[in-house]
């Protein structure tokens, strides 16, 4: 009897999963407005079978889990989808929910009684907490990206002051300085910058919303800065290796603070492994002593 509920409990399960994928809730309008502005690789990246996974995964948990600007700003940030983002998440959520049904599956061969009901809530908890996982993981990427960014936005700042020493114009250090470098960071304010050039908009007002999609406030610091150079005509190549310079000073700052703190949470571990080092050594004599 308690078999066939939990059985049948997880079939429902399924089939109500299964209806939700295959019918899913219709998307807004301005989520569907939203993918006008992006990239063509973009739009129509969801060629395979994961791809349609994700993006059935996407518009099923998206009134609930995908709205506000910090995830599209991390997803942007960190170069990922949303369609793996979904995936992740799906996946994580099978495992999490099948890994309590697989113990009792295991234990019931095994003769070993597990309440029905103590499964259910297992599998609710592990499947909620695992779900979250994904997100975390995304958050310390976009993390690690920006700080990535800041280290190239030191670079491009240097590349520039040395294309106005040269005689360069304004525009035209923006566009070199961004065209010789590789990384991703110089790849996305090129794109930018030639957009702007398409659209006969000014190259600071393209920095400044490409800044907002990754949400890095050193590009939106550079952007503020540029629209200044370009309005007032304060000086530039006095300035640029000065808060290029600071640049990498508050990443040295950085870097120094997480390592100390690094070195603190090493701390804990120490003192246990050292607790247990001399439990071991003296357990021996303690244990002499006590049967005597």
């Amino acid at each position: 009897m308690t078999i066939g509920m939990v059985l049948g409990t997880m079939i429902g399960v399924g089939l109500a999963i299964a209806c939700w994928g295959l019918f899913p809730p219709r998307e807004p309008l301005q989520a569907r407005l939203s993918e006008l502005g992006q990239r063509t690789d973009d739009v129509y990246q969801s060629r395979t079978r994961r791809d349609r996974l994700g993006r059935a995964a996407a518009r099923s948990f998206g009134p609930l889990v995908f709205r506000g600007c910090r995830i599209d700003r991390d997803l942007r940030a960190a170069g990922q989808s949303l369609e793996e983002l979904a995936v992740a998440k799906l996946g994580m959520l099978v495992l999490g929910a099948g890994l309590p049904v697989g113990i009792w599956i295991v234990a019931w061969l095994a003769r070993v009684w597990i309440s029905p009901a103590a499964v259910v809530l297992a599998s609710i908890l592990a499947g909620g907490l695992l779900f979250l996982v994904p997100d975390l993981s995304l958050r310390d990427r976009a993390r690690s990206r920006r700080s990535e960014l800041r280290d190239q936005i030191s670079t491009y700042l240097d590349l520039m002051g040395l294309h106005l020493s040269g005689g360069s114009g304004m525009e035209r250090a923006l566009a070199e300085s961004a065209a010789q470098g590789s990384a991703w960071g110089f790849i996305e304010i090129d794109r930018a910058l030639r957009q702007a050039q398409l659209a006969n908009e000014p190259p600071w007002t393209a920095l400044k919303k490409l800044a907002q999609e990754l949400g890095s406030t050193e590009l939106e610091e550079l952007a503020a800065w540029l629209m200044l150079a370009g309005t007032s005509g304060s000086r530039v190549r006095s300035s640029l290796h000065v808060k290029a310079r600071g640049l990498r000073e508050r990443a040295l700052n950085e870097a120094e603070t997480e390592a100390q703190q690094t070195t603190e949470r090493m701390s804990l571990p120490v003192v246990l492994m050292f607790s247990a080092f001399l439990g071991l050594i003296g357990y021996p004599a303690i244990a002499a002593i006590l049967s005597t």
